[in-house]
């Protein structure tokens, strides 16, 4: 059988299985998808329900505002006339949706229905309607004939004129004829294209719902697990509940006055039905698209494996003339028939010509940046030369100056520093230094240079250099000068730089991956059996692409340590369970000596990994092939030691100093190959979960280091 043959063979049995895979884990899922898209629809509704119960209560307080400012209303009130009263109430708010009116004062009130159907029915309102000064709104039951309804009322102060006070007070019932009801429930309902039910508690009584029309009026109470989350923590709740014999889904939100938790609550429901079409359109879809990437994928493999051989041996010989050391050299891309390979040739090309240009980049920034420093030094100089015409010369520095005396109050702020930091230097003199610059602590012990001052600014952070020294004239007492110098852009290059670095990392290795996975394959004959030679060439090359891979990530991580931007996922973590796992890796030389139950440690577990990996290596590297490698932890006090130990080579007494330090190799007694950048990474690490690490080494005779990692408490 061909190669191609076997290739293309191998791919639809891969993706024949792949898709039945996908197919079944997206059938599983399609219920929990419609599920979420729900409670992403419920969260909206009852935002929107509670932005109209807003919205209804401030339009009702307009609008008796508005009212109780008219003359005419004083009149008829001042007058007490009921049917002049209600005659005005009903040409004031026949265009409103508010039921009833209700105006109090210290001579009784009274009550007008402003709805024709509450006309004949008797009508109870509570009392918060004695005269106040502020506005009160909300929920509030009213009673009309023997039934108890729910509610919204706006209560406020008449404005006092000519002797005339109390109260006016107008609500709108929640029922089915209430015209607010309506309004929200046609919305809601539009906007999700299916029946909405609305609902309002007092406590856990529903007292009204427009799902009473479907299912009656049972199941009225809400369960305890729910009143807990809404009343007890004031929290929404969203789930299934089951109105009559129907499932719903629900969410319930409490009312909140004045940011306070009151006893009324409301919610939205949707039948559990609806998202049934949903599932089954997901469903077809999904099955449609995995049939037809399915298709997609055979034939593209089919196209793929029938011009492989031609294109490897392409690429086999340009990797000989790498290998020979011919770096100019590059693959004719346009003579590749296979896609895939064209995309291999092509990184290959760009990665050596992007090396090529990055240092070229690399080469000119250093210039810019040794440019800058120069530039600096000639300021720094200066200013050292300048100090001694203070008064006439310092106006005209470009360097912020400020002096303060023994007390550490400002009796110098020069325009620079005005101009730099934005602060009105007439208001700083006499003033403590704190008060303008409180990051700084000056002593008199507190001679300091090169300290670092952020400062908020309009736009972006203000970064500054600051440098304290003391001073003393012969007949005044001693004092400080403090330079400000503005070292934002210089901040900007460093940032620059650190992205720049990890910018060529990550596109080395976006480049050493897909070449590097190539090469296995070839080395497994996944394309047809290799020869002696040709399978050594190959196997060299893979192996510098692997260093180089490794050497990119170290740089990587270097970039990131350098930057801050080294981010760990850190969890609660078995470090027993890993050392036993990195044992395993390397057989019988390694052994591990852990004690029993050891507690969690709370610690990103890829990157613990690197570290104990990183120095089990070196421990293996400077042994010799039968000396044994120890792993141990134990506990002390509030950590987990952690060592790797070995009776190889040691290190010399003049090296442990250095031995942790960026790009130092030590000798060891042997030469190793390595970019010196291993332990610093290893202490970078330990040191960013709060842990520190050292070593203890006889020349001769071996080494072991030892690191902590803090336990896990509280969950972290």
């Amino acid at each position: 059988m061909r190669l191609f043959t076997k290739i293309l063979i191998f791919f639809i049995a891969l993706i024949v299985i792949l898709s039945i895979i996908t197919t079944y884990s997206g059938i599983t899922s399609i219920g929990q998808i419609a599920v979420n898209e729900l409670e992403k629809g419920l969260t909206s509704d009852i935002n929107l329900f509670n932005f109209a119960i807003d919205n209804e209560l401030d339009h009702i307080e307009t609008r008796l505002s508005l009212i109780s400012a008219k003359d005419r209303f004083k009149e008829v009130w001042r007058r007490r006339n009921p049917a002049l009263i209600r005659q005005f109430l009903q040409e004031a708010f026949k265009e409103e949706d508010i039921d009833i009116i209700q105006l109090t004062d210290n001579r009784g009130g009274l009550t007008f229905m402003l709805r024709d159907s509450l006309r004949d029915v008797q009508v109870a309102i509570p009392s918060p309607v004695a005269p106040r000064r502020d506005i009160v709104k909300g929920f509030m039951f009213v009673r009309t004939g023997t039934v108890d309804r729910a509610a919204l009322f706006v209560s406020m102060p008449l404005k006092d004129t000519s002797g005339l006070s109390g109260t006016i007070t107008g609500l709108i019932i929640l029922d089915g004829g209430s015209a607010f009801v309506s309004t929200v429930s046609g919305l809601l309902a539009r906007k999700r294209d299916e029946p909405v039910f609305i609902s309002i508690f007092y406590k856990e009584k529903r007292v009204f719902s427009t799902v009473f029309k479907v299912a009656g009026s049972q199941t009225q109470d809400l369960r305890e697990d729910i009143t807990d989350v809404v009343y007890g923590k004031g929290e929404r709740y969203i789930g299934k509940t089951m109105i009559g014999d129907t499932g719903y889904f629900t969410v319930y939100k409490p009312y909140r006055y004045r940011n306070e938790i009151t006893r009324w609550a409301y919610g939205i429901a949707v039948n559990e039905n609806i998202f049934v079409p949903f599932k089954k359109r997901l469903l077809y879809t999904f099955i449609t698209i995995s049939g037809l990437s399915t298709l997609a994928v055979i034939l593209v493999a089919f196209l793929i494996t029938a011009g492989i051989k031609p294109s490897l041996n392409r690429i086999v010989d340009i990797c000989k003339d790498i290998e020979r050391g011919y770096t100019k050299s590059r693959i004719d891309v346009a003579g590749l028939s296979v896609k895939e390979f064209r995309l291999i040739a092509s990184s290959m090309n760009k990665m050596v010509e992007a090396i090529a240009a990055r240092e070229k980049t690399i080469g000119e920034n250093i210039e810019s940046m040794r440019a800058i420093n120069r530039e600096l030094e000639e300021k720094s100089k200066t200013i050292k030369y300048e100090r001694k015409r203070l008064l006439t010369i310092l106006e005209t520095m470009d360097d912020g100056i400020v002096t303060l005396d023994e007390r550490g109050v400002i009796t110098y702020f020069n325009r620079a520093a005005e101009l730099m930091t934005g602060i009105d230097r007439h208001q700083t003199i006499g003033r403590h230094y704190k008060a303008i610059f409180g990051a700084l602590d000056i002593t008199p012990d507190r001679q300091a240079t090169g300290l670092e001052l952020i400062l908020e600014g309009p736009s972006s952070p203000l970064y500054l250099k600051v440098h304290i020294s003391s001073y003393t004239l012969e007949s005044e007492e001693t004092g400080y000068v403090i330079l400000f110098q503005d070292i934002s852009k210089e901040k900007k290059i460093e940032e620059f730089k650190a992205d720049f670095i990890s910018s060529i990392a990550h596109d080395i290795k976006s480049f050493l991956v897909p070449v590097n996975g190539f090469l296995n394959r070839i080395l497994k004959e996944k394309y047809g059996h290799l020869e002696g030679p040709l399978r050594e060439k190959i196997a060299g090359v893979q192996e510098n692409t692997s260093k180089i891979y490794h050497l990119v990530e170290n740089y990587l991580n270097i970039s990131k340590i350098e930057s801050g931007k080294l981010e760990l996922a850190r969890a609660a973590m078995d470090i027993k369970e890993v050392l036993q796992d990195i044992v395993q890796l390397y057989g019988s030389r390694v052994s591990l000596a852990v004690a029993d139950n050891l507690p969690p440690v709370f610690a990103d577990r890829s990157y613990i990994e690197r570290v104990v990996v990183n120095l089990v290596a070196n421990a293996m590297k400077f042994s010799s092939e039968d000396s044994p490698v120890v792993i141990s932890a134990r506990r002390e006090g509030e950590f987990i030691v952690t060592t790797v130990s070995d009776k190889g080579v040691g290190i010399p007494a003049d090296e442990v100093l250095y031995i942790f330090d960026k790009y130092r190799r030590g000798s060891f007694g042997k030469k190793e190959e390595g970019s010196g950048l291993g332990l610093f990474i290893v202490k970078s690490v330990v040191e960013a979960h709060g842990g520190k690490i050292w070593v203890e080494s006889t020349f001769g005779k071996g080494s072991a280091f030892h690191f902590t990692l803090p336990l896990l408490k509280n969950g972290r």
